[in-house]
């Protein structure tokens, strides 16, 4: 999935992009922490989280203007379902992979050596439970942020943004074991997550 929203990103932007002078292309790895995210058991109404923990991932973006970029984002979550049993405590359920693949834009408030910016993308969440047997699943998502990059030289600059990310889920959904039976039914119309994030800019 990755290498084609990639492919065709590239494609988009090499038809668009302007031939100006400066830099063309900007790629960003970055680490972060992702925060929230929770949904109920319809069978018994439990409070169901995603546990926040360290992700990580990259930004791959292209100039089209000196204000503006076409935006390729990827970044993985690596955490647990866990149940809610009250302020102090909790219950793992399971292991849960949670990757946003998205695409759109930035728009840069001031283009200079330092650039806030704020940027839009749609895409979608995969979530990889761990253990065998429970089915993955992917939904449409969107995201929205805003952060700084600051380039004290004219190809490495450094990275801050922060992100609100959020899946349709669509309804009630079910994560059954190989045997077949459900184990779990979430009842949840979507659900939101926060991403801070840091990392380098190589600029070409």
């Amino acid at each position: 999935m990755s290498v084609r929203w990639l492919i065709w990103a590239v494609c988009l932007a090499a038809g668009l992009a302007p031939m100006a002078s400066g830099d063309i292309l900007q790629i960003t790895p970055f680490y972060g922490y992702r925060f929230s995210g929770g949904f109920e058991d319809s069978d018994t109404g439990a409070h169901l989280k995603l546990r926040d923990s360290p992700c990580w991932g990259g930004v791959f973006d292209v100039r089209l203007t000196q204000e503006t970029q076409l935006e390729f984002y990827f970044s993985r979550q690596e955490t647990e379902l866990r149940q809610d049993e009250g302020p102090f405590a909790s219950t793992a359920l399971f292991d849960l992979d949670v990757d946003y693949y998205h695409l759109g834009g930035t728009y840069a408030l001031t283009y200079g050596p330092w650039q806030p910016f704020v940027v839009g993308t749609l895409g979608a969440t995969h979530l990889a439970p761990e253990p065998p047997g429970l089915d993955s699943l992917t939904r449409f998502s969107l995201g929205l942020g805003g952060g700084l990059r600051f380039f004290p030289t004219k190809h490495l600059g450094l990275y801050l943004a922060g992100r609100g990310l959020f899946t349709a889920l669509e309804g009630d959904l079910a994560y059954r074991s190989e045997s077949g039976d459900a184990t779990l039914k979430i009842n949840s119309d979507g659900f939101w997550q926060v991403e801070l994030q840091a990392g380098l800019v190589f600029a070409f």
